[in-house]
């Protein structure tokens, strides 16, 4: 009777060991499942993000424009750095859907980098500017108002309302630009004008033997051309 008692409790250890080697295999196996099923890093990035384009390092170009008592002048940049993240279909899709129309945008250009040709305008600009302090302009898109139609291609218009953060004072402004699908980069053009003052910015006085010989008027108008290309994973 002992043995039979033996035989049966070891037969039934058997049968217990069996079905929990059964249940972690099939708790593997449903791991394995759910973790193929979910979306690399990579594919979760792009999910939350959209598409992200950045700034070439060729082709850009902008151009602060101004007045003075004695001649108009101009300063122009090449540097403009930043990137767009939006979805694939952008800019077309923000014409009719509101998501859309608040794309991820960064912008930023070395204070330094603008040139007018003439060394003391420069540093008089780069003085107002405190550009030892404040080494960059910055601007980030709170959201585009479409004026072209939905639907339409090409160039598109929108009303672009950003923040736009010179020597560390931010000014909230809306200005016209265009923005352009050219196969998988993207073209930006604006302008916007802005007044020294509001950025608390004094505008720069010119002085020889010093005697003023020319003050700078507040008034500018900033214009762009921002060339993107599809960030390559």
């Amino acid at each position: 009777m002992r043995i039979i008692a033996t035989i049966n409790t070891l037969i039934l250890l058997v049968a217990l060991s069996g079905g929990c080697s059964k249940s972690r295999d099939e708790s593997v196996n449903t791991d394995l499942t759910a973790n193929s099923m979910a979306p690399t890093t990579g594919e979760l990035t792009e999910t939350l993000s959209g598409i992200r384009h950045e700034a070439t390092p060729t082709g850009n170009k902008c151009t602060i424009a101004g007045t003075s008592t004695v001649h108009d002048w101009t300063m122009d940049s090449k540097i403009i750095s930043g990137f767009i993240e939006a979805d694939e279909k952008f800019p077309e899709s923000a014409l009719s859907d509101a998501t859309a129309a608040k794309p991820k945008v960064s912008v930023s250009m070395p204070v330094r980098s603008f040139k007018s040709g003439k060394s003391t305008m420069d540093e008089k600009m780069q003085t107002s500017m405190d550009s030892t302090k404040f080494m960059k302009i910055e601007y980030r898109l709170i959201e585009l108002k479409p004026k072209s139609k939905p639907g339409a291609t090409g160039a598109l218009e929108f009303d672009a309302v950003g923040a736009l953060t010179i020597i560390g004072n931010t000014v909230t402004n809306t200005m016209p630009v265009t923005i352009e699908k050219k196969g998988t980069n993207i073209v930006v053009i604006g302008s916007a004008p802005i007044k020294m003052t509001d950025y608390k910015m004094k505008p720069p006085v010119i002085t020889l033997l010093g005697i003023p010989t020319m003050s700078v008027g507040d008034d500018l108008k900033i214009t762009f051309e921002w060339q993107l290309a599809k960030k390559v994973k």
